[in-house]
């Protein structure tokens, strides 16, 4: 094995002792924990029983975002499968309705003549709503994975961060826990005189939507996730869904070598860009169409709608950077936003002032009711939920995990908002370090097939499970050039062919270049297959001098 060394560094950095380094590189799916033990799950469960035996209509009502949609999804499948048809599905309009439930919704299920409400990756803090539900007679189970300071009450809900959860592993995703409920389902069919006629495992070509949610929601990818990433790129590679099949064509992805980037940074954006600009519905039925021609229809649908999602928040970056360098000061955590601005665009601008200022960003614009929403995203691992928690006066209402979330507030409050925020996350549990801070010294020789084999054991990447980074002392910058269509991504020619490359950069965004000969390169391993040609390259972190 090559690199022993460089394995036992990756394995102790991620806490891995040799006992778990067997599971961890080999997940096993049947290592998944019991559905059973997650709150509520045997009442729901018998509640979904019993709705498909007295042919009740069943609203799936999912969040609208690439843990929500794949949920739906996972349902729907389920009960194609069972070919249960007195069922309908709801996905909010991020704009006019916002996240979860809302009144008009439920009123609209009770319209539908709906007797059973099933949430995905939402509910838990609807507590209104929920009431209305039952006043309307419908029962509801949330199944969702947020957090919240007071508890609704429902007729059931399944969710691993309740205060009582006796559930091994509280961080899975809406999708995962939706699928746990189809695995609650089928596990009871077994064992009973009723039947739905599903064949044993069919559930498992669903993990295609739980690898996608998993990999999407920023949830740590240690544990349980692990197993639901590891095998739902398994799944992905060879799903039969139309709808993947057009996407995977347009995007000139190759099946064979999909990896989780492949996920996060080409299918994410495009299932979010349906509700972000009003069409969530159109996402859904990509990912749940049985019909080629409806595939191929949706997924030009569905990229000119996210080509023009792409200019709008790459006008709406510029402006928030051009704010914020007019400021005297910007606080620890940045607040900016414009009530001109769709609440549904400005969890992308918290992505790229995230990564130019190195703070988390709360970004803000207003929605159709005219009241300021906006989302957050962390930086370094602040917790977000807590930082919100801590100045939850502040807020009308707020929610999320660790890494985002959203909330809304007051034009008055607004005024204070970075000025409490910045000075209630020193309360906050402390940062982990910059992607820098455990870089590993290797030299220019050591970028080679065999590294990126022992790196590669450690995939798939993402919060909880960092890709390593290598810092490279005097690294010698042999070309510098911009590619891409707009050329808007930046390459250096390192020497014998290997290249370290950065997407959506210019020389510009490092202070040495573009006159430095030489540089200490912070960067990840990692293989490109682009146009079928393996190639061994970096991926840059971060150039000083």
């Amino acid at each position: 094995m090559h690199f022993p060394e460089l394995l036992e560094i990756l394995l102790k950095q991620r806490g891995i002792s040799p006992e778990e380094k067997e599971n961890f590189f080999n997940p096993d799916y049947n290592r998944l924990h019991d559905a059973l033990l997650l709150p509520d799950m045997e009442k729901a469960r018998d509640r979904v029983i019993r709705a498909m035996k007295e042919d009740e209509h069943i609203v799936v009502f999912s969040d609208y975002d690439a843990d929500g949609i794949p949920g739906a999804v996972v349902l729907s499948d389920f009960f194609n499968r069972a070919g249960y048809k007195n069922i309908s599905f709801y996905i909010p309009h991020r704009h006019d309705e916002g996240f979860g439930l809302n009144e008009d919704a439920i009123e609209e299920c009770a319209k539908k003549g709906a007797n059973l409400i099933i949430t995905v990756d939402c509910g838990t803090a609807d507590a209104e709503e929920l009431a209305l539900a039952k006043k309307l007679g419908m029962d509801v189970i949330v199944t969702d994975h947020h957090e919240s300071s007071e508890l609704p009450k429902a007729f059931a809900i399944v969710n691993p961060k309740l205060k009582d959860s006796k559930y091994p592993f509280r961080d899975i995703c809406g999708a995962a826990i939706a699928f746990k409920l189809v695995q609650a389902i089928l596990a009871k069919e077994k064992s009973a005189s009723w039947r739905i006629g599903i064949k044993e495992g069919m559930e498992k070509w669903s993990l295609d939507m739980v690898g996608i949610a998993t990999l999407s929601d920023m949830v740590p990818l240690v544990g349980e996730n692990r197993i639901f990433a590891r095998f739902g790129l398994d799944v992905l590679r060879k799903s039969p869904r139309p709808g993947l099949a057009a996407l995977f064509n347009k995007l000139n992805l190759d099946r064979k070598t999909l990896t989780e980037d492949d996920v996060t940074f080409m299918i994410t954006p495009r299932i979010n860009a349906a509700s972000r600009m009003g069409v969530p519905y159109d996402a859904f039925k990509l990912l749940s169409t049985n019909d080629p021609e409806e595939a191929e229809k949706l997924v030009v649908h569905l990229e000119k709608i996210n080509n023009e999602r792409k200019g709008m928040v790459a006008s709406m970056v510029k402006e928030a950077k051009n704010h914020l360098e007019k400021r005297e000061r910007v606080g620890e955590v940045i607040v900016v936003g414009n009530p001109e601005w769709k609440p549904s665009l400005v969890g992308l601008v918290c992505n790229s002032l995230v990564e130019a200022y190195a703070k988390p960003a709360f970004v803000w614009g207003r929605d159709g009711d005219g009241v300021i929403k906006g989302s957050c995203r962390s930086y370094n691992g602040y917790n977000l939920f807590k930082l919100m928690e801590s100045a939850k006066d502040s807020f009308i209402e707020f929610g999320g995990h660790t890494g985002a979330g959203g909330f809304s507030v007051t034009l008055e409050n607004l005024a204070t908002l970075e000025e409490k925020l910045s000075d209630a996350l020193q309360a906050v549990s402390p940062p982990l370090g910059g992607e820098t801070a455990k870089s590993l010294a290797v030299t220019l020789p050591d970028i080679c097939e065999d590294l990126w084999k022992v790196v590669a054991q450690f995939a798939p990447f993402g919060i909880g499970n960092e890709k390593p980074v290598f810092k490279i002392a005097n690294a010698p910058i042999k070309s510098l050039r911009q590619f891409g269509k707009e050329n808007n991504h930046m390459e250096l020619g390192l020497g014998n062919g290997l290249k370290a490359i950065s997407f959506f950069s210019s020389p510009s965004s490092y202070s040495i270049l573009p006159t430095a000969t030489q540089c200490t390169l912070y960067a990840h391993i990692e293989k490109s297959y682009f146009r079928n040609r393996p190639e061994i390259r970096l991926r840059i972190v971060d150039i000083e001098s």
